[in-house]
């Protein structure tokens, strides 16, 4: 593979994993914004078990925040580890390998 052709596949990949990275960051945003305004009704209610739910799921969606950039990079992977124009570039990357150029 040509030193140009990795390069486009490498800006391909790197537009697919931020396209991955900005869709999980405002739906976890969007959903832990909803589980602020619906907390005090949940108390209200009594619904121990929701307020469990949501204290858990709220601390593995701020744990994939502070991982997003692998999760996408995993996602980007997974979509794009098929396609013979991304497979070979794909083989020999990782998730730090985007943010160096």
């Amino acid at each position: 593979m040509t030193e140009q052709h990795r390069d486009e596949a490498m800006q391909g990949i790197r537009k697919t994993q931020e396209n991955f990275a900005l869709g999980i960051g405002i739906t976890i945003a969007m959903l832990l914004s909803a589980y602020f305004f619906t907390y005090a009704q949940l108390a209200d209610h009594g619904l121990s078990g929701l307020l469990w739910f949501e204290a858990i799921s709220s601390v593995v969606m701020v744990v994939m925040l502070l991982q997003l950039k692998r999760i996408s990079f995993f996602c980007a992977k997974l979509l794009l580890g098929r396609r013979a124009r991304y497979r070979e570039t794909l083989a020999s990357m990782t998730a730090a390998d985007l943010s160096s150029k």
